[in-house]
């Protein structure tokens, strides 16, 4: 592993910096997509990075204050970026309501934005598991596979790049079907299933996931129902209930 870069003669950290790259190409991909859609690119770009910001500085305030015992004789340290110290769940729910007020005040088409953005989520994505793997965080079961990576004393399954495979996957099959989307919002319920499918057979190879109800991990739950959700929608948005398909190529 390489949690650490050394670039003109200074320490980074590698999950963050190729972070910085996932968004920043991320955006890339997305407005690109919205643009070929007949978007405006920049609404797409724009509310993807106000969304992230939002999400940072929100997790990192709702941090601090959370540990204000901590940072109440240092106030200068709440300003120190570490990627530890993040209130990530309050703050996505921050950056969510920024990325709604934006879309609701353009007026963005819901499912045709959605569509826009979704290689670019899966690429970031993809981009942020090889950030994960290098700094080894999200770690594997402990394996005697060819391929497995030692990593904290035992040889563990390199979940990391399974999830990164799975995604760059997900982007192709997206890649593919961009030119047949046989209804607005397509593309993304396809994003949905198949990320959520993948993460709920990829948990199992995880040694570091949340608790488990009755032997079943909270993710898989969760991801199952995102996965019958997302199918769902794509099932009754292709046959709608009058028995009047959609038009294909």
């Amino acid at each position: 592993m390489a949690p650490y870069l050394r670039l003109f003669g200074l320490t980074a950290q590698t999950y963050a910096l190729i972070l910085v790259l996932a968004v920043g190409v991320g955006l890339w991909l997305s407005a690109r997509e919205a643009q070929r859609l007949g978007m405006d690119g920049n609404h797409v770009h724009n509310m993807g990075l106000y969304g992230l910001l939002t999400t940072l500085v929100g997790a990192r305030l709702v941090y601090v204050l959370s540990h204000w015992s901590a940072y109440q004789d240092a106030l200068f340290s709440a300003l120190s970026p570490t990627p530890m110290a993040l209130a990530w769940p309050e703050g996505a729910l921050i950056g969510g309501l920024a990325v709604i007020v934006y879309w609701t005040r353009h007026r963005l088409p819901v499912g045709v934005t959605l569509d826009a953005i979704a290689p670019g989520v899966a690429l970031a994505l993809a981009l942020e598991r090889l950030g994960g793997f290098l700094d080894g965080s999200g770690f594997g079961e402990p394996t005697t596979l060819p391929w497995r990576v030692y990593l904290w004393d035992a040889v563990r399954h390199p979940v990391q790049l399974y999830e990164m495979s799975a995604l760059l996957i997900i982007l192709g099959v997206l890649w593919w079907r961009r030119e047949r989307r046989p209804f607005d919002g397509y593309s993304f319920g396809v994003f949905l299933a198949l990320l959520a499918g993948s993460r709920l057979f990829l948990e199992a190879f995880r040694a570091d996931a949340p608790l488990m109800v009755n032997g079943v991990r909270t993710v898989q739950v969760a991801m199952l129902a995102v996965m019958l959700g997302a199918v769902g929608y794509l099932y009754y948005r292709r046959f709608p209930a009058t028995g009047e398909a959609f038009e294909t190529d």
